[in-house]
């Protein structure tokens, strides 16, 4: 087995980091940690924790200032990854956003689905009725995410697919509060099962709406059991 080079550990500690700095642990304009409690909370050496920082600077990450130490500036959008930003994000945001792409996605996948992925769809379906009737919250949820992501992936587009992943996955235990609140409903369960048919009947406007009406109705939920854009802890 080879040793894990030195290049690698000042890369994992610019990404541990980073993430301190995006979910707060590192609040923009406080003071870095010293570098004895930077090395030992990271467990590296000094010059790891040094080339770190100076990558950071370059990047407009931290500012290092003679005599006072090491400052957290704003992290560019541009450098800051999708999951560090959904990590952030409010429960709220991310379905805001859902409401904008998903649609067009359901549409898309009205044109382009194949017979496999509609026999998906109805297979989740069932999976789904089946959690939601005897009350299995967790079930249900595998079952909601995967739904939508094979219509993303009927869409025939991978950034889709790519962003429903993000949006589901990092918000995970935020969305299955979500389906405690309105996932279990029959009216719910009824707005899924139009979608998957207007997909399956190559309905684009039916599939673009149902979906639009589909998110609207658990944003309404959520907004209403909660102050908007909560935090969401992840």
């Amino acid at each position: 087995m080879e040793p894990i080079q030195r290049r690698q550990l000042v890369e994992q500690v610019i990404q541990r980091l980073r993430e301190g700095i995006a979910n707060g642990e590192y609040p923009v304009g406080s003071r870095l940690p010293a570098e004895p409690e930077l090395m030992n909370a990271l467990q590296v050496g000094r010059s790891t924790v040094r080339e770190a920082i100076r990558a950071l600077a370059h990047s407009g990450l931290l500012q290092v200032k003679q005599g006072q130490g090491t400052f957290v500036c704003a992290l560019p959008q541009e450098q800051e990854t999708l999951t560090e930003r959904l990590r952030r994000a409010h429960i709220v945001e991310v379905y805001e956003v859902r409401r904008a792409l998903e649609p067009e996605s359901a549409r898309l996948a009205a044109i382009r689905r194949n017979e496999a992925q509609l026999q998906r769809l109805t297979d989740l379906l069932a999976e789904r009725e089946r959690c939601r009737l005897r009350n299995d919250a967790q079930g249900l949820l595998e079952a909601d995410i995967a739904f939508h992501i094979t219509i993303a992936e009927a869409a025939g587009n991978g950034v889709f697919v790519d962003l429903v992943r993000s949006f589901l996955s990092v918000h995970r235990e935020a969305l299955c509060d979500v389906i405690a609140l309105s996932g279990t409903t029959e009216q719910q369960a009824r707005l899924h099962e139009q979608l998957a048919k207007a997909i399956a009947l190559q309905d684009e406007k039916a599939a673009y709406r149902l979906s639009a009406k589909l998110l609207d109705s658990i944003l309404q939920v959520h907004q209403q059991q909660a102050p908007l854009y909560q935090e969401v802890s992840l």
